[in-house]
């Protein structure tokens, strides 16, 4: 639980008002306010558990408001819901707001920051610091600058390779145990400060992997957006051939992608691991190899079908001329056609026997 206290120690603000009791308020939600309605009565859609911020234009309205106007309406702001109330850039308690305060017991506290960057920065913060968390035995390493979480059954060999993955030149943050926060809707993975820059290897024991390899083989924290699922290779278990289909692993109510990898003696895992983290950076960009895969098959066997078609329409056409060539052949052997073969009378030329009488 994060308590007003500690959030001033983070940020180094100083405390005006208020004792111990009231600076271990607690800081439930990761939402700041900026009081201007509030100072001139107004509580319609006043959320009491936000963080109050005052800047230049309330510290403007508090000097031209009453005094005692702005007292009364304080009151209603420090309320024991609120966790703190931090007066920005620089500027001096108006003395209305003060009293307040100590009347109220409220965590008042000052800051020299401007108040939008104190804003931005406090609210990336707070939705750190109170994001929902969970811890989870795995490995956790920075592969082609994505985070990949690695799980598997204890003593399948985690650890040895990604120790072989340092080697190649990528980045572990957590080994054996991986705190995991839900901020904003990604999943940030960190190490426990008691394991930090640590990796067990079975037979040798726990190493430094900072001194072994360098600092730059470390990393304090990524965004874990693949997670690949060590388990021991079975003949008889099917597993994904041609890569269509996508799993996935939940997280804190995220859903990751998930990729399960048979592990045996006889294959460099490192490599695989590479080679799946790089196909899933392809099909993040939009590149899916089992997609055109099948796009090709489809391809090929379309072709292969337009093929025998083509085939099948020939033999048709030269079945068709030779019949044609046959026809009239027959035609070209028969006899001509004569009147004297159908029996039928010839009639007499007259003119020709008158003549020769």
């Amino acid at each position: 639980m994060l308590t007003s206290l500690e959030l001033a120690n983070h940020f180094g603000f100083n405390v005006i008002s208020g004792d111990m009791n009231s600076l271990q308020r607690p800081v439930r939600i990761a939402k700041l306010d900026r009081p201007g309605v509030e100072l001139l009565g107004i509580f319609h859609f006043h959320d009491k558990s936000r963080i109050m911020l005052i800047g230049n234009k309330e510290i403007a309205l508090i000097n031209d408001s009453d005094p005692d106007f702005v007292f009364h309406n304080c009151m209603k702001i420090f309320v024991p819901e609120c966790p703190a109330i931090i007066i920005t850039q620089g500027n001096s308690c108006p003395e209305p707001v003060l009293r307040a305060a100590k009347e109220a017991n409220a965590p008042l506290f000052s800051s020299n920051q401007d108040t939008s960057t104190l804003s931005s920065d406090m609210y990336v913060y707070l939705s750190e610091a109170l994001a929902p968390k969970t811890a989870l035995h795995a490995v956790l390493m920075e592969i082609y600058g994505i985070g990949v979480l690695l799980l598997g059954e204890s003593g399948i060999g985690k650890s040895e390779i990604s120790l072989d993955l340092i080697r190649r030149g990528h980045r572990l943050i957590a080994d054996d145990r991986v705190d995991i926060s839900d901020v904003r809707g990604t999943l940030i993975g960190t190490c426990p400060e008691s394991i930090s820059g640590m990796m067990e290897v079975r037979g040798i024991g726990i190493i430094n992997v900072e001194r072994i390899f360098g600092v730059n083989s470390l990393a304090d924290k990524t965004a874990i957006r693949l997670v690949i699922n060590l388990v021991p290779f079975k003949r008889e278990e099917p597993l994904e051939r041609i890569g269509m289909k996508t799993d996935s692993y939940e997280i804190l109510g995220e859903t990751v992608p998930l990729i399960k990898l048979p592990v045996s003696a006889a294959r460099s895992m490192s490599e695989i691991v590479e080679t799946a983290v790089t196909n899933f950076k392809l099909k993040d960009y939009g590149y899916d190899t089992g997609y055109e895969f099948q796009k090709r098959l489809s391809e090929l066997h379309q072709k292969v079908r337009r093929e025998k078609n083509l085939s099948s329409n020939s033999a048709l056409n030269a079945m068709a001329a030779m019949n044609v060539k046959g026809s009239d052949k027959f035609h070209s052997h028969a006899e001509p056609y004569s009147m004297e073969n159908t029996g039928a009378v010839i009639p007499q030329d007259h003119t020709e026997k008158k003549d020769e009488e």
